[in-house]
């Protein structure tokens, strides 16, 4: 049996040690930060993030955890990410659990037809974890010109 866990999600593309000053629940969606749930099933995580709005979009996401070396659960795989409409109604329940919202909604499915649902597939890229007392001297925080290369999986 799987239990709901809140998260809190921001997409950017600053350096990590810049990102992480705005990971907390008192961060704003001009932060581009947004709260959501999510559950773990032996190594499957299953995410509904709700960004509000004039047009509500939920994203959904069907993940695999791994790790690169025993017991680090330090990746996860990206199986499917799906952007849908949600009705107005809908919306104002996320605070209680988007993700119970969505249970079981076929990944065509939408519920405002202005805003339709969407299966992505291109950019499926591992997410990476960087923990907290690294995030200073992650790699990941160096500029371009002097990263070879990053292979997160």
């Amino acid at each position: 049996m799987s239990k709901s866990f809140d998260c809190v999600i921001q997409n950017s593309s600053q350096k990590i040690k810049d990102v992480v000053k705005c990971m907390n629940f008192r961060s704003s969606k001009a932060d581009s930060v947004f709260g959501g749930h999510y559950t773990l099933t032996d190594d499957k995580v299953e995410a509904a993030v709700l960004y509000p709005g004039m047009q509500p979009t939920v994203l959904r996401i069907r993940m695999r955890l791994r790790g690169t070396t025993t017991g680090a659960n330090n990746r996860m795989d990206l199986i499917s990410l799906v952007t849908s409409g949600v009705d107005n109604n809908e919306a104002s329940a996320y605070e209680e659990d988007i993700l119970g919202v969505v249970e079981g909604w076929q990944d065509d499915e939408t519920h405002n037809p202005d805003v339709p649902a969407v299966s992505h597939k291109r950019g499926m890229t591992p997410f990476v974890f960087v923990p907290f007392e690294e995030v200073e001297t992650s790699v990941l925080n160096l500029p371009v010109e002097k990263m070879d290369y990053y292979v997160p999986g």
